[in-house]
């Protein structure tokens, strides 16, 4: 299609991968709603929880994004999304019906494999779909899109399973089921295309994949661009699905309200999104938006770990959403560093690196909180003194921004001949 022309079909594609991306956002975050009963039910301490909750599932998706990016450039857009699809809907019916830590750990590195294909091919159907000079502003839509799966684990169903006591087997049994609703869609309605763009035919010099591969990686700006993102990016995920509930429970703040605390970031992630994507493709700049959003992430944390007023940290947890969404802007970046054959390949080397990192991140924290309270239960002084490593991690976010990643001002630093097709 053109470069700059939307179609129908585009938007039914982009659509249904946004809606799959949803969904695995929901299951990698709908698990930390459920902390206490899965502790409880499964007998878990809070090192095993993280493992269960995080890392197993980060690592896997982590460590499957290059990969990941390699098979959709070589199989297509809808095979990769039936693949991803129909191992979330195995692992979810899985899960409910797990009945020991192995088993649970067995099935969630199933979903995590299965829920390392959303968000590539979400970035695909953008890249190959809609208008490039837009990218940037898609990207942010289905991040938004995308953040309605974690706003709905973190208040509506704190809610529903403190009214009706719906129980997390019932929870993944029903994602199961949505699961298999999605592989339906991605069967019936998403196609792949191919890289004719109105009168042009893009062509591309034959080199070997291991040769492309080794070059790719020994470039520096996408790593810079990787750290950056992780940085903006983990704070949100590590408290949605591990101790954020906990550590607002200690400052005052009822379990109902701390799931809606966690929605209102998700908002304002869903919020920056697509308007800092915006802004970035409007005033083509890259690095400014990040920067903000750097300083933004340090000022929100701060905020919520030491303000006692309940308004100022409902209005910090806003600011954090905000600061997150500025790894949408990371995406695009990442995409102006690389030939359009391995766009694919370096939006999997920024995602490998969130969780990647994400899930090391995780299990670290929970491990030091486990030895601060050395078999007490956890206290305010306790988390405090290990979450300042969040603050650590907002900082590294303003050094990176200011100091190493550059701006591409919305170009592509890789140039392709483009020749007319006779």
């Amino acid at each position: 299609m053109g470069e700059n022309k939307l179609q129908a079909k585009g938007f039914l594609v982009w659509g249904i991968c946004a809606l799959f991306f949803l969904y695995e956002f929901l299951l990698r975050t709908v698990i930390g709603t459920y902390q206490h009963p899965l502790m409880y039910d499964l007998n878990l301490t809070s090192f095993q929880f993280s493992v269960l909750s995080t890392t197993i599932f980060l690592l896997i998706y982590g460590c499957m994004q290059i990969p990941v990016g390699l098979i959709v450039d070589n199989i297509g857009l809808k095979k990769s999304l039936l693949i991803g699809a129909i191992c979330c809907m195995i692992s979810s019916f899985g899960f409910a019906y797990a009945d020991s830590y192995a088993v649970a750990l067995i099935y969630r590195m199933l979903m995590g494999f299965g829920a390392s294909f959303g968000f590539i091919c979400m970035l695909i159907s953008v890249h190959d779909w809609m208008p490039h000079k837009y990218s940037a502003i898609f990207i942010g839509l289905s991040q938004f899109l995308g953040t309605l799966g974690p706003m709905i684990a973190a208040g509506p169903l704190e809610s529903l399973s403190e009214t009706t006591g719906v129980s997390w087997r019932i929870i993944f049994t029903c994602l199961g089921l949505m699961g298999f609703v999605i592989t339906t869609l991605v069967f019936l309605f998403v196609e792949n295309n191919n890289q004719k763009a109105g009168k042009f035919l893009v062509l591309y010099k034959s080199e070997k994949l291991s040769t492309s591969l080794l070059r790719l990686f020994k470039r520096i700006q996408p790593w810079y661009i990787a750290i950056l993102s992780t940085c903006l990016y983990f704070t949100i995920e590590y408290l949605s699905e591990n101790e954020g509930r906990a550590f607002l429970a200690l400052k005052g703040i009822s379990p109902s309200h701390a799931g809606y605390m966690i929605t209102t970031a998700w908002i304002g992630y869903a919020i920056g999104c697509p308007l800092f994507g915006f802004l970035s493709d409007i005033l083509e700049r890259r690095k400014a938006i990040l920067s903000f959003c750097s300083v933004l992430a340090l000022i929100s944390v701060s905020t919520f770990l030491y303000s006692p007023n309940k308004l100022y940290i409902q209005i910090a947890f806003f600011m954090l959403g905000l600061s997150a969404s500025g790894q949408s802007i990371g995406f695009a970046t990442v995409a102006e560093q690389f030939k359009k054959q391995f766009v694919a390949v370096g939006f999997g080397l920024n995602n490998a690196m969130i969780m990647i990192i994400s899930a090391i991140n995780a299990p670290t924290i929970g491990f030091f909180l486990d030895y601060a309270r050395n078999g007490a239960p956890v206290s305010l002084d306790n988390y405090l003194l290990v979450f300042n490593v969040l603050i650590f991690i907002a900082a590294l976010a303003i050094i990176m921004s200011i100091f190493f990643v550059k701006e591409t001002f919305c170009k592509s630093s890789i140039d392709f001949t483009i020749l007319k097709n006779t």
